[in-house]
This record gives structure tokens, sequence and C-alpha cells, in this order.
């Protein structure tokens, strides 16, 4: 059972299979947060012992691993994670395809491909800047003149 290598391939692959069999389909989520336990203290001191003396414990990792299985086919798609901001998206889209969304409906197919790269649009314009600043001013709202709450100096 190989893990996919991106979490966008991981949705559009799972997008697929609950499409196909949405009845069968389950999708498992797992997540582990390594400690240290008496039965681990062993392998610990172990692999602490093989990497240099010199070096810091790291902090341990917590890691989110998911799969979307269909026993009918045999077909089980992995993916790994431990970045926490991916942890709350990758849940968010599959709670949705879980509920019936399409794959087109969350927009996975047609977006930006993971580590492309972004266009960057150019700020506006100082002139068009100054329409806006005129319209506020026409509406009766000065943009230079208003206070803002709050306590200043003192």
């Amino acid at each position: 059972m190989p893990y996919l290598p991106t979490s966008q391939a991981f949705l559009e692959q799972s997008a697929s299979l609950l499409q196909a069999y949405p009845e069968a389909t389950r999708i498992v989520t797992k997540y582990n947060f390594p400690t240290t336990r008496p039965g681990n203290a062993k392998r610990i001191q172990k692999s602490q012992a093989k990497k240099s003396a010199d070096a810091t414990p790291a902090a341990p990792i917590a890691t989110l691993t998911l799969k979307t299985f269909n026993p009918g086919t045999g077909i089980c798609l992995q993916y790994r994670t431990n970045k926490a901001q991916e942890v709350s998206r990758l849940i968010t889209s599959l709670g949705k395809l879980a509920a019936g969304a399409d794959a087109a409906g969350l927009g996975l197919s047609g977006g930006v491909p993971a580590g492309g790269d972004v266009e960057m649009v150019d700020a506006p314009a100082p002139a068009e800047e100054g329409v806006a600043v005129k319209q506020q001013q026409q509406q009766g709202q000065s943009a230079k003149g208003k206070k803002k709450g709050g306590k200043g100096k003192r």
C-alpha cells in the first residue's frame, strides 16, 4: 500500500474512488503522536545512541495518515502528513467529499498545481486609488478627517 506523493493527488484520487463506489468506500484517519512510554524507552535509547551524542533530542513529530479504501475492489489510497495547515484542509475536503460533493465543486482539478509558480498581480495604480477616495468623499464620507476610536497617548 504505497503512499501518494501529494495531498492534491490524494484528494483527486479519493474523489474518483468515492464517485465510482459511494456505498462501499471508507475514509479512515489515524493520528499518531509518539510518546515516551516504558515499552518504548529501550527503542528510544538505542536510536539516540546511534545518533551523535552532542545533538539535542528532537521534539516528537505528530503525523496524520489518511486512507481511502474500497474492500470490493481492493483499492487503497494513503497519504501521510505532519503539517498542521494541510491537516485542516484535508479533513475539510474529505468531509465534503464524504457528504457527496463532487471534485469539481471542491476545485481540486482546476486549481493551481501543488508547488507550481503563481503569477502575482500588480498593486492598483495611484490614479485608481484617487478615484476611490473621490467616490467616498462624494458619498459624504471624508477619507482623511475621520477619527479612530480607542485610547491615544496619555
